[in-house]
């Protein structure tokens, strides 16, 4: 493999490893199942809203929709607040993407019209969010472009929570967008179809008249062409001065702003579709499997020997819960494994993942699936990627609904994990004191199998609300201890080799160093290897600095050089990061309190590692603390080092190597 630049993904987000991974998880519509999001990875696009007169709340509304596109981080916004002299230059537009018109004012003039007109004839993305279909009346090219306009005879009924039903899944925008459920807002009725314009329905809602609407279904999402230009349209997003601002704070329409918005300024929309249900070479090689091909259910049946219920449909390469249902189980079963997927609620849904199911009755441990804010009754137990009715997740960076979520299970023996969006939410014993009081207080309390390691179907719970999965894979364990690779013989160091002058003994299941002659040292393995699970237990029992080489190089018989992730007893905390010996940091914690808070001082501590490719990424007792995509270096030793200096004693307990190299 020739080298190339490492890049840490806290780099390319701008943040930290965990909250990076958090941040990625909020942005998973645009990419989730990308190694890195396509936000980060690519140029942001510019956006202009143009804003500065309304009969609407626009000093609120517009910088709302600058923060809702740029949470995302695809964007990049700008506000004016003078189209009329702004646009007067020809050169404005030509720096931008998309505009968002938030204006319903006095019209702009020339030659602001002409440069608008023409940019969007150009190719020129436009956003028309809520009022700014009021705008120009006279205007004909303008109308044209906006296509549905407030004008005499439009009206709407009092402010509500309505339903906007999806009708065209085929469209980018829509492909995986959910239904908006009971979204508070302004229903326009009778909007006016102007100068015979071409357009595309894609979305539209009931006008009930008991809220004083028409009887009708009035459209909500409706895109159209003008020229190169693309149209994004959506009369939703009321916010009066003094009023509620609670039509853009439901994330099921700043998720429609930010697909449709994206949809105007490139043609498409990356809601990951074009990556999900796949594997890669490297995870292949490690083990993992699909449990859902994009295309059909094969694989999967209803409870007993039932088919899947109707309500289970395959979309846009999704499994979608969309009408009743009854739950969804694998054909295979499993019982020690990794388990990794991605979910997207509608607003209000309730699901679940269970596994190690045991039928006919389908009790098992469940992953929680829930859209939190809609169910404030709920108690800790119950949150999202909860252990349901058990443990509640810990600081769980739920995306919100109508947003990709990434959920992670880890079943091995007697320890559970829940994972989202990165962190590990949830992790518990079974035969722990917290584990079995929690038991005890729960549904579960009179079944003492429940959650024992047994193997039984991963199933997805059909709790009546609308629920969309996929990227749904799994990596027994079973197949990776078929692999695992013996680092410790029966006693002694055979198959070890040191250098320098510290001190190694080896006690039961335990590698010691000690500082000797004070010099740089490592104990180093044998054998070369590449990919690869790595875990070992560290403890300090004399602080000291020290690390744990991968995929590393013996120079001139003696120094050890290539990967390490960090152990670092001092005050600047960065155990866990990747050093490169003999050369520099390559993911550094810096900007990470997160992760410089999972190494403890004074107790063990459990380091995994895992490398597939040329993606490296470290974890401390479960926190993530390293994500590196480098190719420097495809294999090689592994090394435990004690640093140079004058005082350190280091145990290094059960190292475990699961090889992933056939």
């Amino acid at each position: 493999m020739s080298p190339q630049a490492p890049t840490s993904l806290r780099a390319l987000l701008g943040a930290s490893s965990r909250t990076a991974l958090a941040l990625a998880a909020l942005s998973t519509a645009l990419a989730p199942s990308s190694a890195t999001p396509r936000a980060a990875a690519e140029e942001p696009l510019r956006v202009l809203i143009i804003s500065g007169a309304n009969n609407h709340d626009w000093e609120w509304t517009s910088p709302s929709l600058e923060r809702l596109l740029e949470a995302t981080g695809r964007f990049e916004a700008d506000i004016t607040y003078a189209p009329a002299t702004d646009l007067a230059n020809p050169d404005r537009l030509a720096a931008y993407d998309a505009v968002v018109l938030d204006y319903n004012g006095p019209r702009w003039g020339e030659p602001a019209e002409s440069h608008f007109l023409t940019a969007v004839q150009k190719g020129l993305g436009v956003t028309v969010v809520h009022a700014a279909n009021n705008a120009f009346p006279g205007w004909e090219a303008y109308e044209s472009l906006v296509c549905h306009c407030w004008r005499k005879g439009t009206g709407h009924g009092r402010f509500h929570a309505f339903d906007v039903q999806v009708d065209d899944r085929e469209h980018p925008i829509t492909r995986t967008l959910p239904t908006l459920v009971q979204h508070p807002d302004e229903l326009y009725h009778r909007l006016m179809h102007m100068h015979d314009c071409g357009f595309e329905q894609l979305a539209g809602a009931y006008s009930d008249p008991a809220t004083g609407g028409t009887g009708e279904t009035e459209p909500m999402i409706v895109v159209r062409r003008e020229g190169e230009g693309r149209i994004f349209h959506t009369p939703l997003g009321h916010v009066w001065k003094g009023g509620t601002h609670e039509a853009h704070e439901d994330p099921q329409f700043g998720e429609l702003i930010r697909r449709g918005t994206e949809w105007a300024a490139t043609g498409e929309v990356d809601d990951g579709s074009a990556t999900a249900n796949r594997l890669t070479p490297e995870q292949e090689q490690a083990g993992w499997e699909l449990l859902f091909n994009g295309r059909d259910l094969t694989g999967w049946r209803g409870r007993g020997e039932a088919g899947p219920g109707p309500g289970w449909r395959v979309e846009s390469g999704c499994i979608r819960r969309a009408g009743a249902a009854g739950d969804l189980l694998t054909t295979a079963r499993y019982q020690d494994f990794e388990l990794e997927f991605e979910f997207m609620v509608a607003a209000g849904t309730n699901s679940g993942v269970k596994y190690r199911v045991q039928e006919p009755a389908v009790i098992g441990p469940e992953y929680q699936v829930l859209d939190d804010p809609r169910h404030p009754q709920e108690t800790d137990h119950h949150r999202v990627a909860s252990l349901y009715d058990l443990l509640p997740p810990q600081d769980a960076p739920y995306a919100g609904a109508a947003r990709w979520n990434r959920g992670r299970i880890v079943a091995r023996g007697g320890h559970l994990e829940h994972w989202l969006n990165g962190v590990r939410v949830v992790a518990t014993d079974l035969d722990s004191e917290v584990f079995q009081a929690a038991r005890a207080a729960s549904k579960f309390k009179g079944n003492d199998a429940f959650a024992q390691p047994a193997p039984g179907p991963i199933l997805l719970q059909d709790h009546g609300g609308e629920v969309w999965y996929r990227s749904l894979r799994i990596r027994s364990f079973d197949a990776l201890k078929a692999r695992r690779v013996e680092l410790l013989q029966d006693e002694g160091l055979g198959g070890w080799i040191p250098t320098g002058d510290a001190i190694w003994e080896r006690q039961g299941d335990t590698v010691i160093g000690r500082v000797g002659g004070g010099g740089q040292s490592f104990l180093r393995t044998a054998n070369e290897y590449g990919d690869f699970l790595f875990e070992v237990d560290v403890w300090l029992e004399v602080k000291g600095n020290s690390g744990i080489q991968f995929r590393s190089q013996v120079v001139n018989g003696k120094r050890v050089c290539g990967y390490q992730a960090e152990i670092d007893p001092s005050p600047r905390r960065w155990s866990g990061g990747i050093y490169q010996e003999c050369s520099n940091w390559l993911d550094d914690l810096k900007e990470d309190p997160l992760a410089q808070a999972a190494f403890r001082l004074d107790d063990w501590n459990t380091y995994r590692i895992e490398c597939l490719g040329d993606h490296l990424r470290v974890w401390v007792n479960g926190i993530p603390t390293a994500d590196l995509v480098d190719g420097q270096a495809a294999r090689g030793v592994f090394a435990f080092q004690v640093h140079s200096g004058q005082q350190g004693v280091i145990h290094w307990r059960n190292p475990r190597l699961w090889s992933h190299e056939r």
